[in-house]
């Protein structure tokens, strides 16, 4: 059994299945694959980082947690949980584990919390942008009350929803991802922390394109932040 995640253009990442509940917890493998297209993980590891990726499942109405402990599958790696999505469960080898885990080192429960941001199938498409003007306000704030935002709700340019599969006038989800890493050595704008988010974007060109922003996100979006947490400011 090949338990090799790979990276399959024009379908997305093909995950392997392991069935723990099977035969009193001996599990199984399945011959079908998860398929996860534009998820958030493709666009922020490399392919060459996520073959050890294996998803677990397991009996959700008789849960047992033996099943999440750390074990040795039939390709001799040995793994364990990384990350969780609602009843899935995906286990990694420890140099994958460690990086995946670095992206929640400050509250480690939102792997389970937040965990579905990673894998969550944008079925419209996904981007990785450069120079993407982004401006982040607080719904709660007074003084931001003018770009409409709300909780995890926020305004998008018309091109770049289109860019996206998104329909002009028509709400769109969304899942985001910031890296400091990305940001050039030059770049004084560039948020100083990364962060996960997800919610919805309302195409407005007057409180994006007009007002020299490609995104309007509330703060509220933001779901996991990666290392120190931000002052508003920061952002």
């Amino acid at each position: 059994m090949d338990l090799t995640t790979r990276l399959i253009e024009g379908s997305g990442l093909s995950i392997p299945i392991f069935d723990g509940s099977y035969n009193n917890g001996k599990g199984r493998y399945l011959s079908e694959p998860e398929i996860i297209k534009n998820s958030l993980l493709a666009q922020i590891f490399e392919p060459s980082e996520l073959p050890s990726l294996l998803l677990v499942k397991i009996d959700s109405k008789n849960p047992d947690a033996n099943h999440l402990r750390q074990r040795t599958f039939t390709d001799g790696i040995k793994r364990k949980l990384a990350f969780s999505s609602g009843d899935n469960y995906y286990f990694a080898d420890d140099a994958l584990r460690k990086k995946i885990k670095r992206l929640f080192a400050t509250e480690p429960d939102t792997a389970c919390r937040y965990g579905s941001l990673l894998v969550s199938n944008c079925y419209k498409g996904s981007e990785t942008f450069t120079n993407l003007r982004v401006k982040i306000v607080d719904f709660t704030d007074p003084q931001y009350a003018d770009y409409k935002t709300g909780d995890c709700h926020g305004k998008i340019s018309p091109r770049l929803a289109k860019q996206l599969g998104g329909e002009r006038n028509c709400p769109l989800q969304f899942r985001f991802a910031w890296m400091k890493s990305w940001a050039e050595s030059d770049n004084s704008q560039a948020p100083k922390t990364s962060f996960l988010a997800k919610g919805t974007f309302l195409p407005d060109a007057k409180l994006t394109d007009a007002e020299g922003y490609d995104i309007v996100m509330d703060r509220s979006s933001i779901k996991v932040v990666f290392h120190s947490p931000p002052t508003f400011e920061s952002l």
